[in-house]
């Protein structure tokens, strides 16, 4: 039953206003939650693996898409050398053993064990699959899903005190 025509005009207000806010809330607040849940844990585990600062750095919430069926997060890790190579791609899915000659060059050089090293060219071995995005994702996604639940319910229930 209703309790008056007062408190229906108020509920119907508030039934719009939720409505109207509820995209841009969610899309603000799954921003906030996947960087808590999922980009600083990411970030931790680079860290831990010795991945270099411009890599982890560049791992972001690129895009939060909300719509009727679900909400879909873009999360973006770019960070490309000089020729155009994805380094961050790199060490996400490792690399194959590989050949490297110099680009300008007529010669490589580098120190190793005190002495001075040139090379025209050689092979180096690739680079492991570290897969802690991929990881990072898995291992929070359930902990995010619970906490936008969390968090959708208290805002609604403000919304109707």
């Amino acid at each position: 039953m209703i309790p008056s025509v007062e408190w229906a005009r108020e509920y119907k207000l508030k039934v719009t206003r939720m409505d109207h806010l509820y995209k841009g809330f969610l899309k603000t607040k799954v921003t906030e939650l996947a960087n808590k849940h999922i980009i600083d844990p990411i970030i931790e585990s680079m860290r831990a693996n010795h991945v270099h600062r411009k890599i982890y750095e560049s791992v972001v919430v690129d895009e939060v898409l909300v719509n009727d069926v679900g909400i879909l997060i873009k999360i973006k890790s770019e960070f490309f050398a000089e020729s155009g190579f994805d380094v961050a791609l790199a060490r996400e899915k490792g690399t194959e053993d590989h050949m490297i000659r110099p680009r300008t060059a007529k010669a490589l050089s580098w120190i190793q064990g005190g002495k001075r090293r040139f090379s025209l060219g050689h092979m180096v071995s690739g680079l492991p699959s570290l897969n802690l995005i991929a990881q990072g994702i898995e291992k929070g996604e359930y902990e995010l899903q619970q906490a936008i639940n969390e968090e959708a319910t208290k805002w609604r229930q403000d919304i109707f005190k």
